[in-house]
This record gives structure tokens, C-alpha cells and sequence, in this order.
């Protein structure tokens, strides 16, 4: 996994330098930091998972620990801004968060996450333990194209980013809108590291193709099963985590963001958030994801793409930086009319 861990290990070189915080030392979950928890009572998550997904951890959790999650489900764009509004008002109510790089490292430049490092992330792959332990990575994100296969065949469906071009095409693809979705302009601007410098020519294909556009990768999912739209860019693991008629295409190479997991340094139940994240990244709860189509890390737990995506076809992307947000989410809010 060349590519991954050099791009990770660039990735934080780059937030250490920023952040400059002193290390902290392995956390513990002690009988007393449960009985703690358990006195909370819940434990409030912020994250785009699905909540069939967050149901499921949440019975988990409930059933061995007596105590409840309560889930928000927000996309990329949704989760900071909630998060800000909570942060400006002094009045944070999350306890533990998720989301992808650029979700993750907006948040914690705004001093929002605590240190912890959860005992069982410790085998964790190296490249995706952040070394101040203000997040924790445990999945990749792999971007594809998805499609109908009740409407298209696999020989039917586009091949490639530039299939997407053709004239067969026009009007029949969705996709998130990268001028307000900052996940997918992530994705457009790393197009670069597989199509070169064409990758501008292609986007900009996209846009004259007229896709139907939605403010998140969940909301294409409805229009592709529906049959309205047979193909739609978005995570492969979709075909795993929703109900219908989903099909990835088998590519190359595929982009893919790291998620991470955090707790808030300001969680209205410490102690659970705490206990809930070191779950999270358990074995139990991992499983549970694994069988769900994500590409965790934890060692014990095998799944769903091994015999389709091999770690060499994975490239992490690199994050943007700020200034890049803001001029790129401008210039395709115009291109992407």
C-alpha cells in the first residue's frame, strides 16, 4: 500500500506541524471509567452512517453496557456546520464524532476534539494512527461508479471517469454537487492523481452532461434505485449498505478519503464518549461494519471488497487546503448550475 501510506504520512507531517500538541499517554478503559459511563447514561454520535448501521452499534452498546446512543446523521457539509453553530454558542452536545480528512481537520483546527487513544485501535495499520491521538482513523472510503444493474448490464455501464463523457450519457448520471458538498470536491480535486492533467477537462465534461445533482452522496441513492438515474458517482460500499438494485464497476484504481472517529474535549458524557469510542473500533463493532461493506482496519475483522479491491488499488486522497476549498467549491457552484 505504497501510495496510501506515503499520502497519509504526508498527511500528518502536515497536521502535527499545525496543531503542536504534546503527546498523551495511552488511555485505559477501567472498571471505574465504565461505572462512570454507565452514570451518564447516553451517548450523543455525530456521523454519516447510515441509521440502520448506528441502530444495529447502538443495541450493541446498549446491550453491554446499559447505556444509549442517540445518533445524528449529517453529511460532510451538515456535521461542521452544526458542529461551529454548537462550538460559537457554547453549547457543544455531541459527544463522539466521525467523518472523512477534510470533516475531521476543519473541526480540530477549531480546537473541538480531546486526546484520546482507544486501547483497542492499538493494532490498528501504523499509516492510519494519528500520533496525538486527537483522532482515530478506521475505514477507507472508496469512490466509484455505482449503477442500476436491473437497468444497465456490466457491459452496459460506463467503464471509466471519461465513459461518463458520451453522449448516451447526457442527463443520465447523478452525482453530490462539489460546489456545496466538500467530500465530493475532494474527490474532484484528487481526480488529478488518476487522470493527469486532463482532470479539469473532465469535470468540466461532467457539468455539460447536465447530472442531476444532490447536496449529498445519500440523496443519489434513492434516484438511482428508483431507476431514474441508472448510474451515479458515490462510495462502492453502497451496494452493501442499501436496499435495491446496486452495482459498482470494477476500476483500477479508486480514489478513496480515510474516516476518522473523535470525541469532543467538551462531550457532555466524557466517560461514555470515551467507552463508546473504544467499542466503536473494537472487534464486535468493527465486524459489524465489515459485514456492511466498509473497508476497516481492524485486523480481526475480513471485509466485503477482498476479492475485488486489492490495498495497491487504493489511492488516498490528499486534503485540500483551505484557500483551495474556498475558491474550488465557488468556481463549481458555477459550473455545476
Amino acid at each position: 500500500m505504497t501510495g496510501l501510506t506515503f499520502s497519509f504520512k504526508l498527511f500528518l507531517l502536515i497536521f502535527m506541524i499545525a496543531v503542536g500538541v504534546p503527546r498523551l499517554s495511552a488511555a485505559q478503559i477501567t472498571p471505574d471509567l465504565i461505572e462512570a459511563a454507565k452514570k451518564e447514561g447516553e451517548v450523543v454520535f455525530y456521523g454519516a452512517i447510515t441509521v440502520s448501521s448506528s441502530k444495529r452499534i447502538g443495541d450493541l452498546f446498549e446491550k453491554k453496557y446499559g447505556i444509549k446512543l442517540r445518533h445524528w446523521r449529517g453529511d460532510a457539509t451538515e456535521l461542521i456546520n452544526r458542529t461551529l453553530a454548537e462550538a460559537r454558542a457554547g453549547k457543544p452536545a455531541f459527544d463522539v464524532t466521525l467523518g472523512n480528512e477534510v470533516v475531521m481537520t476543519a473541526l480540530n483546527e477549531k480546537n473541538i476534539f480531546a486526546g484520546f487513544d482507544p486501547p483497542s485501535a492499538k493494532s490498528f495499520p501504523k499509516q492510519f494512527r494519528h500520533s496525538e491521538h486527537k483522532m482515530t482513523g478506521w475505514r477507507v472510503l472508496p469512490y466509484g461508479i455505482n449503477y442500476n444493474h436491473q437497468l444497465l448490464n456490466a457491459d452496459e455501464a460506463p467503464k471509466s471517469w471519461e465513459d461518463l463523457l458520451a453522449p448516451k450519457w447526457k442527463g443520465r448520471f447523478g452525482m453530490a454537487n462539489p460546489g456545496i458538498h466538500v467530500t465530493t470536491l475532494q474527490f474532484v480535486l484528487n481526480l488529478d492523481k488518476l487522470l493527469g492533467p486532463k482532470w479539469l477537462n473532465v469535470v468540466e465534461g461532467w457539468a455539460k452532461q447536465e447530472p442531476r445533482l444532490a447536496r449529498s452522496l445519500a440523496a443519489t441513492i434513492q434516484p438511482l434505485t428508483a431507476g431514474e438515474t441508472p448510474v451515479i458517482i458515490g462510495y462502492i460500499k453502497d451496494k452493501f449498505q442499501y436496499q435495491g438494485p446496486i452495482e459498482y464497476v470494477r476500476m483500477d484504481k479508486y480514489l478513496s478519503s480515510v474516516s476518522f472517529v473523535a470525541i469532543n474535549r467538551q462531550a457532555p458524557h466524557p466517560n461514555a464518549a470515551r467507552l463508546f469510542t473504544d467499542f466503536f473500533l473494537g472487534p464486535e463493532a468493527q465486524k459489524l461494519f465489515g459485514d456492511l461493506g466498509e473497508y476497516v482496519f481492524h485486523p480481526e475483522v475480513e471485509h466485503r471488497f477482498k476479492k475485488d479491491v486489492r490495498d495497491d488499488q487504493i489511492v488516498v486522497m490528499r486534503l485540500p487546503s483551505n484557500e483551495e476549498l474556498k475558491s474550488w467549491s465557488t468556481k463549481f457552484r458555477e459550473m455545476f448550475q
